[in-house]
């Protein structure tokens, strides 16, 4: 592949502000144990027992990477053979069909595959070449039979010039027309960062200037990652634009696109054979430091901004599963003969020997089924620990807050054949919401009325458009109250039946609306959020989610399951949302986990209740703890991106107690103080370093207090408050068993 001199010229600036060597990083990572913080680790271990669905295997590979352990199962070299089909050689032809060179590039969805942009820059580049799938050598060192497919740009294109990386439709058909390509299967993107760290090995599989596919399974040690892009050192043979780079467990990390060249004392790019490199030649032929990779998290972060809605591209953001092939030979009865062992019996033949095949069918439940799987092995400690997970959760002899994340049990869904639900909103309709309702547990002193805002505060609360009396937004099951001047809710608060809660299967992505009934300067909208979706594999530049504020999940419930979904829809608008650290929002011991917890008290006991919850706006916290002091000096809440940052989020869950007949209320306060405090003064650099090594808290707090800090007025829940939270004061929360109801 001829490579253009700029694209080597942003290698090497983007290596020199990286500013290390790649020779000294080598020898200092080594070849042993890799350094790794607790956060870090507990991150690859949820990432390995999503790959793996074993617990066992998750905690084996886990062990090994933190040990630099080379070692791998012999099934490593069966799963390489079986990635390594998606992998091909690009013959680049112009118009005339003239041969101009050779690229990699692999499959990544139904029909689509995944090369440089310096590969195909246009969809005319595409329109003549040609796709080699099988251009390798069999197990006997005999050349395979290659199979050829052409592309189709005029069905899909689509490049990124910065990323440097191109996706073309290819023809389902191969060019003699006995293949079909979805026999190739393909290689699964997953968007999550973190997928390999500095020290470990990755493996490429490749054409090198257009010779039979190749692999480099020993010296390409990932040396460093700095925002979309990421190091590895290389051997004699990398070098070819387009391939995939894995980690063990066969993800792909990496787009492989350039690297650093060694030079001479004029700043002339060398070859191998210590020649001056000219641009006619091949990259291969460059003597490579360093080897620079797109990181796999990048582009999927870009793909859902700019093509996400596209139905090509839905199969690779949903990371849709290649179909089974069968890799054996099928020997069956010939038609015109009884079948011998019965009716849609057979014999299979393969090296491991002959097996009789008898198919059973299994029916599975329309619904979504999860799996119990043993909790998550524990995560190793500091020495001399006092048996504490790093983040307050408890490690062994106390049951987790929250159980391992729903994602990362085995479980019927979308991916396996079931539809996921895309987020549909009809604001046509918004005059007619409903709203929460008051009266929702009962009249009387069972009545809940949406908290009141106090004088000194009325100046910024949005009015609706047209009115100066009218400020609450109704949805469906919920109501918020905006604050203009921060533009977050000051509240937002929901009702749920845990008798009429329905089913409504998981959703598609996220598809947030402003609500048009307010300015649109009274509210933050994707100018802000926009940036975690596009840098989400560089967390340092966004690291905040839209995090709900009411859950789509606690308004789900109806007479109908259609009727459930529109309500949960309903939760997607900007107005319901605020700025949450990712591992805050996400994190299942942290909001996400409290969030589950009081669902899941009404849902088993099919009981009504009322969430209420929102910001605290430039809470106290004086005495330098996590826990705020509501005595103490105010501190203004940090900004970023021109927004500024909650330190803290309240949470009151209100039911009835038939037992009594009193209102019972619990309230919760939840800190990301440590990750956001010092948000406008870290550097960029360290900014995502900084706060994930810190804590996020949470407490349950008096009601009393509650209204303190966040200066409403929650009306008689601080009579319905427990008697415990009002006596004993603020009390960290590290299990359930620590909660009060």
């Amino acid at each position: 592949m001829l490579i253009k001199p700029s694209l080597i010229a942003g290698s090497e600036r983007r290596f020199k502000q990286a500013e290390f060597s790649p020779d000294a990083l080598n020898r200092k990572l080594g070849d042993g144990p890799i350094e790794l913080t607790a956060e870090k680790i507990r991150q690859r271990q949820r990432q390995l027992l999503a790959e793996t669905q074993d617990v066992q295997a998750a905690e084996i590979g886990l062990e090994r990477i933190l040990q630099g352990n080379d070692l791998d199962s012999i099934n490593y070299l069966a799963k390489g053979t079986a990635a390594s089909r998606s992998v091909c050689r690009i013959q680049l032809r112009d118009l005339k069909s003239n041969l101009l060179g050779y690229g990699s590039g692999f499959l990544i969805g139904p029909g689509l595959l995944l090369t440089n942009h310096h590969v195909f820059g246009r969809p005319a580049d595409a329109a003549n070449s040609i796709a080699d799938f099988n251009y390798e050598l069999d197990v006997s060192g005999q050349e395979r039979v290659p199979v050829r497919f052409g592309f189709e740009p005029g069905k899909f294109f689509y490049t990124n010039d910065r990323l440097d990386f191109s996706i073309v439709a290819v023809a389902p058909t191969s060019l003699s027309g006995h293949e079909e390509l979805e026999d190739w299967g393909w290689l699964p993107l997953s968007g999550a960062p973190g997928k390999a760290d500095p020290g470990e090995y990755l493996t490429i599989i490749q054409h090198p200037s257009g010779q039979m596919k190749q692999v480099c399974v020993r010296e390409n040690k990932m040396l460093k990652y700095v925002g979309d892009f990421l190091w590895y050192n290389t051997d004699t043979t990398a070098g070819s634009s387009g391939s995939p780079a894995f980690n063990r467990f066969w993800q792909v990390v990496a787009l492989h696109h350039s690297g650093v060249p060694r030079k001479d004392g004029q700043g002339r790019t060398l070859t191998k054979d210590g020649k001056v490199w000219k641009p006619s030649m091949d990259e291969s032929s460059i003597d490579w430091i360093a080897n620079e990779g797109i990181r796999i998290s990048a582009i999927v972060a870009d793909l859902k901004v700019a093509v996400g809605s596209h139905p090509l591209i839905r199969p690779v953001l949903d990371e849709e599963e290649p179909p089974v092939r069968d890799e054996v030979a099928k020997v069956r009865p010939p038609a015109s003969a009884p079948p011998a062992f019965g009716a849609n019996a057979w014999v299979e033949q393969s090296l491991d020997g002959t097996s009789l095949v008898v198919p059973i069918r299994v029916p599975l439940p329309m619904f979504r089924t999860e799996i119990p799987m043993p909790p998550l092995p524990p995560v190793p400690g500091p020495a001399g620990g006092n048996g504490r997970a790093p983040n307050g959760g408890m490690q062994n002899g106390s049951k987790p807050l929250i159980a391992p994340p729903a994602g990362l049990l085995p479980h019927i869904s979308a991916k396996n054949g079931l539809p996921m639900e895309a987020v549909h909103i009809d604001q046509s309709t918004l005059k007619s919401r409903p709203g929460y309702k008051a009266n929702f547990l009962g009249t009387g002193k069972f009545a809940v009325p949406l908290p009141k805002i106090p004088a000194a505060l009325r100046s910024h609360i949005a009015m609706l458009k047209g009115s100066s009396k009218q400020s609450e937004l109704k949805y469906f099951n919920y109501s918020v109250v905006m604050n203009k001047a921060r533009k977050l809710a000051f509240f937002s608060c929901v009702n749920i039946d845990g008798g009429e809660q329905q089913d409504v299967g998981k959703r598609e992505g996220d598809s947030w609306l402003r609500d048009p009934r307010i300015d649109d300067d009274a509210q933050i909208g994707d100018e802000f959020y926009r940036k975690q979706a596009t840098f989400e594999a560089d967390r340092s530049k966004n690291p905040f989610d839209r995090g709900h504020l009411v859950r789509r999940l606690d308004a789900t419930w109806g007479d109908t399951v259609a009727a459930a979904k529109q309500h949960g829809d309903d939760s997607f608008h900007f107005t319901n949302c605020s700025p949450q650290f990712f591992s805050f929002n996400q994190g299942k011991q942290l909001w996400a986990g409290l969030e589950d917890y009081t669902r899941d008290v009404l849902l088993e006991g099919e009981e009504k209740g009322i969430v209420m919850n929102g910001p605290v706006f430039d809470g106290p916290d004086a005495d330098g703890s996590d826990l705020p002091n509501p005595a103490g000096r105010p501190h203004k809440d940090p900004s970023f991106g021109g927004v500024q940052i909650p330190k803290y989020f309240w949470k009151i869950l209100i039911r009835r107690n038939e037992d009594d007949d009193a209102l019972k209320a619990a309230a919760f306060l939840m800190s990301q103080r440590k990750q956001v405090m010092e948000i406008d003064r870290i550097q960029e650099a360290d900014l995502l370093e900084r706060m994930s090594e810190e804590d996020v808290s949470v407490f349950q707090v008096s009601a009393a207090d509650l209204a303190k800090l966040t200066k409403l007025d929650f009306g008689n829940l601080a009579d319905a408050d427990s008697h415990e939270a009002t006596s004993v004061g603020p009390r960290r929360i590290e299990s359930y068993e620590d909660i009060r109801i």
